[in-house]
């Protein structure tokens, strides 16, 4: 438990709104963690981690090929410390600090990000974005270059998931806040991306649901290759299919709940 309450309650409230999104406080990193620590780029203990997270991809998935491992890697090494900073900003308020964040690693993926125990920054919603959008760009730095330690990434590939990954956890922390119109959301996100330099990389789109309601979908840029397994498809998503098809799968995922 956190001796700040706020941090406490923002996780409590971020695993409340995405399931499976766990950040918990925690004492100093462990080894066979991948951790960010300013003091040591490039450990070991990183790189291991790493590898095992790729050699579980390769090895499950041999036919997906390198497009799908890397992008498999850095879509689930990123994704709980963004989710966690951007549902810290819109739901809690707050903006959370990512220096020496510590994801244990099993099986493939990231089961939890453990946070030093710190007071989350606080402000208005311009500041808060501004200092989140700093705390992101740190650490997607230096586990970018961790990653590619062990396998080459894609630069384009790389900012867009990351990109994909900030506006996706914006429409999560929607949910906390039902006042927000389409028109909103879409400037939150734009703001976002200039924050972090990622303008173009990603984006919404508008469509209309069967029953008239509006909503808003990712305009994705970046494919991650989820086609390419043996098992896999295009996602309802996917930059690949036409706006048509993508609208038709996102309502039919709708319908089914």
């Amino acid at each position: 438990m956190a001796q700040n309450r706020a941090l406490d309650d923002m996780l409590r409230l971020a695993a409340r709104l995405v399931p499976g999104l766990q950040g918990v406080v925690a004492a100093r990193p462990a080894q066979g963690n991948v951790h960010t620590r300013p003091a040591s780029p490039g450990s070991g203990d990183n790189r291991a981690a790493l590898a095992a997270m790729l050699d579980y991809w390769s090895r499950t998935y041999p036919e997906a090929g390198r497009p799908y491992w890397s992008s498999r890697c850095w879509g689930i090494l990123i994704w709980q410390p963004l989710y966690l900073s951007v549902i810290g900003v819109h739901a809690a308020g707050v903006s959370l600090s990512l220096e020496d964040i510590a994801q244990p690693i099993a099986d493939g993926w990231t089961r939890e990000v453990r946070l030093r125990d710190h007071v989350p920054a606080q402000g208005d919603t311009h500041a808060l974005i501004t200092h989140a959008a700093r705390e992101i760009t740190s650490c997607c730095e230096q586990m970018h270059d961790e990653l590619m330690a062990v396998i080459r990434l894609n630069p384009a590939s790389s900012r867009g998931t990351q990109a994909d990954v900030v506006l996706a956890a914006l429409l999560a922390a929607r949910k906390a806040r039902p006042e927000w119109r389409n028109a909103q959301v879409e400037a939150l996100g734009q703001q976002w991306l200039a924050a972090l330099g990622l303008e173009g990389h990603s984006g919404y789109f508008p469509f209309s649901r069967p029953d008239g309601a509006k909503a808003l979908a990712l305009e994705r840029r970046t494919c991650c290759y989820h086609y390419r397994r043996r098992d896999g498809e295009l996602c309802s998503t996917c930059p690949r299919l036409a706006r048509h098809e993508r609208i038709v799968r996102l309502n039919a995922q709708h319908e089914t709940g």
